[in-house]
């Protein structure tokens, strides 16, 4: 394949955002579970990974916000899906996982913010968190189904890229 056109076709678009976005999405999981210690009862003093509960919320909010528009413009580089979606006209055996992972990833962002934003301190912004606790352990869930589902797409164009496809 000639340079050029490993840069600009779409797919391989896709596949350098992907790994671009990859990290800091997982980034993003492994500090909503550390978070998950401190929203379960421990005091927001003790460390972890030498890190005290507060920091560890800052770092996941930060966070957050970092991958939201990353999640946002992988959306938007699969828009043919979207388009799917919402025209009925979908056919494929990862639809209904990727509309599973989808609604899950819009609802737990939605009471992620929510809670954060709009009810800090009040008792409709515990439920939220509690929400997006839980929303966000079934987000991992799907999220590494999502990825195995893809492993065969990410190692052939992998492999592509290296030239090694016969």
């Amino acid at each position: 394949m000639k340079n050029r056109e490993k840069t600009s076709s779409k797919a391989f678009r896709n596949y350098y955002y992907n790994l671009f976005s990859f990290l800091p999405f997982v980034f993003l999981l492994f500090t909503g579970i550390v978070v998950l210690r401190y929203h379960g009862g421990a005091p927001y003093e003790t460390k972890s990974i030498g890190i005290d509960g507060n920091q560890w919320l800052l770092v996941h909010r930060v966070t957050a916000l970092v991958n939201i528009p990353l999640i946002i413009i992988h959306l938007w580089l699969n828009a043919h899906w979207i388009k799917k979606l919402v025209t009925f006209k979908m056919n494929g055996k990862n639809n209904g996982m990727n509309l599973t992972l989808f609604t899950i990833f819009i609802v737990c962002a939605t009471t992620g913010l929510l809670a954060w934003f709009v009810f800090e301190g009040e008792p409709l912004g515990q439920v939220l968190r509690e929400v997006h606790n839980k929303l966000g352990l079934l987000l991992i869930f799907f999220f590494v189904i999502h990825l195995s589902n893809y492993y065969k797409w990410f190692l052939h164009m992998t492999k592509k890229y290296l030239g090694k496809n016969k």
